[in-house]
């Protein structure tokens, strides 16, 4: 039996943290369109290629087109999978997670570009990410995919219903101090007029140094149940509260994080730093707050009204709904192989 769509993967380990959430919801999204999953082997003999592309050619004909998840690790797979479909004659199209020339720009690597211009089309994060590739010369079509889906089996809803008293702000992610350093300034302990509570692997207690943060755990992101409810979720990474800085801090210039589609799925209205690539779709669905640095995230509470905050969670709903369907990846493909 031969297959239109190919989707192809490594095998995702069933460990059920954030770090695996996004490509298994990809691999989910795009079964449920229709695409037939397809492994790589695990290990890259010359032997093991082989056998990969003779089993991939009996599932292949010439109207088949192949789904790639970039990056694709060992990226010498893709030297691999380019040869094939240039002999079978098919397209081969790429779902950016990530831009290692953009995430770690000093790092010496082989540059994201000579395997992106491999592929027959991209999927990007957002306009931020595309203008890079443009201008770093791949010139074959791009769909901005606006927002990583997120799903969910059921509707979850994290929002406060009422926004008197001191605001509750919520941060998932990565919490070591090299990622999130800004979690662990002492300046935080100055600000009285929000809580921020955070959730992840990797907190390092013994450098709170006088911060007031609140670390609540680690939870199930396959099934967010978190122990109380929060008037917005926080998009900011780096080393300052002041503006996000270091090579965390800069990447958000270019990509979706993908905590921002957590707090989507989970009713929550968003405060973003206003130079990160999602500051624009934030503005435009009216879904909350830009913000330059933390001085102004303490004076967020006089600017919020019940009724400004309940118009918030009302657009939420809409996008909620499409991030827990797989709506956005399901567009974005469409648009892609059309």
């Amino acid at each position: 039996m031969t297959y239109k769509k190919i989707f192809l993967s490594t095998e995702i380990p069933d460990d059920k943290t954030a770090k695996t959430k996004a490509k298994v919801d990809v691999m989910e999204i795009l079964e449920n369109q229709g695409y037939h999953s397809f492994y790589f082997p695990k290990v890259n003999t010359l032997g093991q290629i082989i056998r990969f592309w003779r089993a991939l050619s009996k599932v292949v004909d010439r109207n088949s087109h192949l789904v790639l998840e970039y990056p694709c690790m060992p990226r010498k797979r893709i030297w691999a999978i380019t040869t094939f479909k240039f002999l079978k004659g098919i397209k081969l199209y790429g779902v950016i997670h990530d831009i290692g020339d953009l995430r770690f720009p000093e790092r010496k690597q082989m540059s994201d570009m000579l395997f992106l211009s491999k592929f027959d089309g991209l999927i990007s994060h957002n306009a931020s990410m595309t203008v890079w590739l443009r201008k770093n010369g791949y010139k074959k079509p791009v769909v901005n995919l606006e927002v990583f889906d997120y799903c969910l089996d059921e509707e979850k809803d994290f929002n406060e219903t009422s926004v008197s008293g001191k605001l509750k702000v919520l941060y998932a992610g990565n919490l070591s101090y090299d990622k999130a350093t800004y979690i662990y300034d002492k300046k935080l302990g100055k600000l009285e007029n929000f809580q921020l509570s955070v959730y992840g692997q990797h907190f390092e207690k013994e450098r709170m140094n006088g911060s007031m943060v609140s670390y609540k755990g680690i939870f199930n992101p396959n099934a967010p149940n978190l122990p109380e409810k929060y008037h917005f979720g926080l998009i900011w990474e780096g080393e300052s509260i002041e503006t996000c800085t270091g090579q965390y801090g800069q990447y958000i210039r270019f990509n979706n994080p993908h905590k921002f589609s957590l707090y989507l799925s989970l009713g929550l209205p968003v405060i973003v730093w206003k130079e990160a690539a999602i500051a624009p779709f934030v503005i435009a669905n009216n879904i909350g707050f830009t913000i330059s640095s933390f001085e102004e995230l303490e004076k967020i509470g006089e600017n919020v009204t019940e009724s400004r905050y309940r118009e918030y969670v009302s657009n939420i709903q809409s996008l909620s709904n499409k991030v827990r369907n797989g709506f956005f990846l399901n567009k974005a493909i469409n648009q892609l192989i059309q």
